[in-house]
């Protein structure tokens, strides 16, 4: 392996003349980005007392963090022989984005004999964390010894995770770049033990497994900087998100397999599907009419394709509004799941969430009404008017699935639907998230 050894011209022009980057010397994979944001210059890089040393190579960031930016262990306990504790607080450098978080906690907590859990926040005040409501409650102490060891460096802070059984290895190792908590960017860096990177999903990849060479992957759906994932070739990766804490559990095992099963334990054992959902479906827009459908299922059938399941979109309904069907181009849509079963076949419909305001041709729009009655929608700031927004049907309101009440209201209305319209599955499509909500703020 090279070791690349660079002399930095340190002309420092920033804010602090007395703050002088102790630049590292390391190698160009294992630099970790200071200036993420866009226009880095030698300027703007050593007024956040970070090291500056352009290259040919424009993926390698060009500044980098020097050896001053961090948190320092200030206090250290040990409750019992799986739990750690500490104080950190902040090392005397510029702030990147400004409202940095002088003190905080750090937690960690040995759940079981290959699972870490560990956590970092604010230490004067709470911060917004999700809701860990699948995630299942540690309700005893490791049954046997650990497979992996927790080391807690004090300055600058930063924790080392071990894999105990022979031979030791170091799996997790944040002292690889510092701990950045300001009030709308946090940043955690950790150097990984080799390149057999996974994951990371909702995302387009070539191969399962990861390119190190400087490659970052958006986690969350706002696709925009500086919510994301950078690994780089150190092998190294990067969490950078605008809020809430750093919460990690760490997952230790022999064999990928051994991990998903301690994965599984944590999160909850998956559903397993039913075995006819494994086979060939068969799905379009705009059929037109069942009379269509029909003419595809007996077209497939008389080729005898291998054909499970037939589904209809949402051309299906009056007008595209849920918990509703076309009475005139889908009449016979009642029984099209019996005609299904025939030969051993399945019906599945597609629903979205978002739900017509506009009332239906021949009458008023009952599921509607029933959702304003139980004030189910996703409001205003007021936390009383329903937001407004447009999705295929139009001017639309969406269901708050965080309201109890909201989900009595859909279990009800898929229930109804269900004992009008026969059908072995749903598929829910163009959720919220992905809507164009209108609102007069």
């Amino acid at each position: 392996r090279f070791i690349y050894i660079y002399i930095y011209c340190i002309c420092y022009s920033g804010s602090d003349p007395d703050i002088i980057p102790e630049c590292p010397n390391i190698s160009e994979g294992e630099r970790v980005d200071c200036f993420p944001d866009a226009g880095a210059s030698q300027q703007k890089c050593l007024e956040r007392a970070c090291c500056w040393s352009p290259l040919n190579e424009t993926n390698v960031p060009w500044c980098f963090f020097s050896k001053n930016h961090g948190y320092s262990v200030v206090s250290e306990s040990k409750p019992d022989s799986t739990h750690i504790e500490a104080k950190l607080t902040r090392m005397d450098a510029p702030s990147l984005f400004g409202a940095d978080i002088k003190e905080l906690t750090f937690y960690a907590e040995m759940q079981t004999e290959n699972r870490l859990r560990f956590k970092i926040t604010d230490a004067s005040q709470a911060r917004f964390e999700v809701p860990h409501e699948h995630v299942q409650s540690l309700s005893d102490t490791p049954n046997g010894p650990l497979k992996y060891r927790l080391e807690l460096i004090q300055k600058p802070f930063g924790l080392k995770v071990w894999r105990t059984t022979s031979p030791e290895k170091l799996l997790f190792d944040t002292t690889f770049g510092p701990l950045v908590f300001a009030d709308q960017y946090l940043q955690l860096s950790a150097k990984l033990p080799s390149h057999n990177i996974y994951g990371l999903g909702e995302h387009v990849h070539q191969t399962f497994r990861h390119d190190t060479n400087w490659k970052t992957w958006p986690i969350f759906t706002r696709d925009a900087f500086p919510n994301g994932v950078t690994i780089q070739p150190a092998p190294a990766v990067t969490f950078r998100t605008i809020g809430g804490v750093l919460d990690f559990y760490i997952l230790v095992g022999e064999t990928p397999e051994a991990v998903v099963d301690e994965f599984t334990k944590l999160i909850g054992r998956p559903f397993i599907p039913p075995y006819w959902s494994l086979g060939f479906q068969l799905s379009r827009w705009d059929y037109g009419s069942l009379e269509e459908v029909k003419k595809v299922v007996e077209r497939n059938r008389q080729a005898d394709l291998p054909y499970d399941v037939q589904y209809t979109d949402i051309d299906y309904m009056e007008n595209k509004k849920i918990f509703t069907y076309d009475m005139d181009k889908f009449a016979e849509l009642p029984q099209f799941a019996d005609y299904m079963h025939d030969k051993g076949q399945k019906y599945i419909v597609i629903l979205d969430p978002a739900v017509s305001t506009g009332q239906r041709i021949n009458g008023p729009y009952e599921s509607l009404d029933r959702g304003h009655a139980a004030k189910v929608w996703v409001t205003e700031p007021d936390g009383v008017t329903p937001l407004l927004g447009e999705v295929w049907p139009g001017e639309t309101v969406f269901p708050d699935y965080t309201n109890q009440a909201c989900i009595d209201w859909w279990v009800d209305e898929i229930s109804r639907f269900h004992k009008e319209v026969k059908h072995d599955a749903l598929w829910i499509v163009s959720n919220p998230q992905r809507s164009l909500p209108v609102s007069k703020y």
